[in-house]
């Protein structure tokens, strides 16, 4: 394809991706923070794979450490014999060549055996090294990985010295062999009459060095008795550790059982909030559409409010436009009546004068046309009034007719007098219905007002109820949204709560398992232990040397003896002493011979296992501490809910 073809069509999704830059930041950002938080993730995983093969190293280590140690003893006890062969080469013995040549076999293995742990040395501080330097870029990681490794730097130490002293052992031990084949090869080439001397002057550095071996050994051989007896205090201390921890898991197996009860329980408490939550919306919703209703009701209120005000205003116009019409109506009604007695008084008198004075007709028909002329203008005044004002002015132009009809008959007079009389008689009719409209207008005028009057009540009580509601749905729409930030932090601290139990259950499982490997390891030094002294015990006396130097052997012998047996009664005495202790723990029977078998333990071991008491009731303590934390947040937590569910 061409590239302007392509640059072309990736013009518009160009275009179109324009619009949404924030959300391609805002991926990168998670993808990016998602990447560094599993390099993290990785690094810690190769930095505990590491701690644990450092540790499991460690523990191969000691053993092996432990097997070279009795090893070292054993080539110890050969070297005597070693000795005797090259002090007494007159009088060689089949058994003390082949004791020489078993102390020159063990001496080059142990050699050997030191080199490779030499090397393995080596490889296990470079691991605890690169760890070390791992963990400390990380500060948040807390004080039990850096126990581990301060814990695994003293082990590395311990084993090193004791490394240290093997390499010395070794050492003497290849010197002595080192010096033999020496005095093996002078003898070969030298001259006959030089042999004695030089064999003399062999002779007296082998006792010289042999002597100082000698006290080296017996030495050693205390120092081997001193972590015998340490490793028997060991064994019984870490019985009782073991039956702590079975303890201890029993308990954390209990505490994790109830955490994941009351984890059931908050993810219950969880649900039903949530069902709280979706009720209190759909009451909300409801409260909502209640509220439009009314809102729609008091708007229609309101325009009918304006209706009946602009209605009322209007009738309120009607009225006064009325009040002036009956006003002007009575005023003019009066003043008809004025004029039309008037006017009856002239007629009885023009009647009656009619015939007397028939030649005064054309003056008074001029009056009459005067008196026309102003009921003219005062009909014109009332035209506007209604239908019966016309009727008047229909019956003021026949009075007008007949008026002009009069000059001619006095008995048209007469009958115009007789229908004044009954239009007066109408007019007072008119005049009284006129005053019945007016109250009735008055008492509808009086009935709206009273009808504004409870309208507006009405409304100032609608006004009321309207900003109650307008609270209402305020407090509504806070609870609503405190019920909402309440879930969400409730949410948070749920999470927060369930990843702490996660990796309190991990921190227990490995452990457990790391208990549980101690305790292996710590059966298998046993039975190694065992083991060596069943050996050492089943070591015969009778090497005693025939030689000149056989009262020193002698002696050492019975020392060594001596202190077989003390490593014997103590070992018993340690085994009586876990006994009885274990017999307290069950019954309190015989306290006075348990008190006496307490009594004879050693002053280091009580020393000890205080130490190892305080240590657990410190593990304890901080297990204790973390159990009451998370009781204590499940107890703010199921506080929280409550107002909730009270609402």
């Amino acid at each position: 394809m061409d590239p302007d073809i392509i640059h072309d069509t990736s013009a518009p999704g160009e275009d179109a991706n324009a619009d949404e830059p924030e959300v391609e930041l805002n991926n990168i950002a998670t993808l990016e923070k998602t990447s560094y938080s599993g390099d993290i993730l990785q690094e810690l995983e190769n930095a505990g794979e590491v701690l644990t093969r450092a540790e499991l190293d460690l523990a191969c280590l000691s053993e092996k450490l432990l097997n070279l140690n009795i090893l070292m003893m054993h080539v110890a006890t050969k070297e005597s014999d070693f000795e005797a062969f090259v002090m007494d080469k007159e009088h060689i013995y089949s058994d003390s060549a082949e004791k020489a040549l078993e102390f020159d076999l063990l001496s080059g293995i142990l050699d050997s055996e030191v080199e490779e742990l030499d090397d393995f040395m080596s490889t296990l501080q470079t691991d605890v090294v690169t760890s070390r330097e791992v963990i400390s870029s990380f500060e948040h990681l807390g004080e039990v990985v850096e126990e581990k490794l301060h814990d695994s730097e003293e082990s590395l130490k311990q084993s090193l010295e004791q490394l240290s002293e093997l390499k010395l052992q070794s050492a003497n031990f290849q010197k002595i062999l080192s010096t033999f084949d020496a005095d093996e090869n002078r003898k070969d080439d030298g001259v006959e009459f030089q042999e004695n001397d030089e064999f003399s002057n062999l002779n007296v550095k082998i006792k010289m060095q042999t002597a100082e071996q000698q006290r080296h050994i017996l030495r050693m051989l205390e120092k081997s008795l001193a972590r015998e007896l340490d490793f028997e205090k060991k064994v019984t201390e870490s019985r009782q550790i073991e039956e702590d921890l079975r303890l201890r898991l029993h308990s954390s197996e209990q505490e994790v059982f109830f955490l994941e009860e009351e984890a059931a329980v908050i993810c219950t408490r969880l649900f039903e909030a949530d069902n709280a939550a979706g009720v209190l919306m759909g009451i909300s919703k409801e409260l909502l559409g209640r509220l439009q209703i009314l809102q729609f009701n008091l708007n229609s209120s309101n325009q009918r409010e304006g209706e009946l005000r602009s209605k009322l205003q209007d009738i309120s116009e009607q009225l006064k436009a009325k009040d002036s019409t009956l006003q002007k109506l009575e005023s003019s009604g009066e003043k008809l009546i004025n004029d039309l007695a008037i006017v009856a008084e002239d007629l009885k008198e023009r009647i009656s004068k009619a015939e007397s004075r028939a030649e005064n007709a054309e003056a008074k028909c001029k009056l009459l046309a005067e008196t026309n002329m102003e009921l003219n203008e005062e009909s014109n005044l009332l035209k506007s009034t209604s239908d019966k004002v016309d009727s008047l002015e229909r019956q003021l132009r026949e009075s007008d007719i007949q008026l002009q009809h009069a000059v001619a008959s006095a008995e048209a007079s007469q009958e115009k007098q007789i229908m004044l009389y009954s239009t007066i008689e109408d007019m007072e009719n008119l005049i009284e219905g006129l005053k019945s409209k007016v109250s009735k207008a008055e008492s509808r005028a009086d009935s709206a007002e009273d009808k504004c009057i409870i309208l507006s009540e009405a409304n100032s009580d609608l006004n009321e109820e309207l900003g109650f509601l307008r609270g209402r749905m305020e407090c509504l729409e806070a609870s609503l949204h405190q019920a909402e930030e309440t879930k969400k932090e409730t949410a948070k601290d749920i999470r927060i709560r369930t990843k702490l139990i996660t990796d309190l259950v991990m921190q227990l499982t490995l452990e457990r398992e790391r208990l549980h490997k101690q305790i292996h390891s710590l059966r298998k030094e046993n039975k190694t232990l065992v083991k060596c002294l069943q050996k050492t015990n089943k070591d015969p006396s009778g090497t005693r040397s025939h030689d000149s130097r056989g009262n020193s052997k002698a002696l050492w012998l019975s020392k060594h003896d001596f202190t077989s047996v003390i490593c014997m009664e103590e070992r018993k005495e340690a085994t009586e002493f876990s006994a009885t202790s274990f017999e307290e723990e069950k019954t309190p029977v015989n306290v006075s011979v348990r008190e006496t078998e307490m009594g004879v333990a050693d002053s280091s071991s009580k020393l000890e296992i205080v130490r190892n008491i305080d240590a657990w009731q410190l593990n304890f303590k901080l297990v204790f501490i973390t159990v009451l934390m998370l009781l204590v947040s499940v107890v703010a937590l199921f506080l929280f809910q409550h107002p909730t569910y009270g609402f």
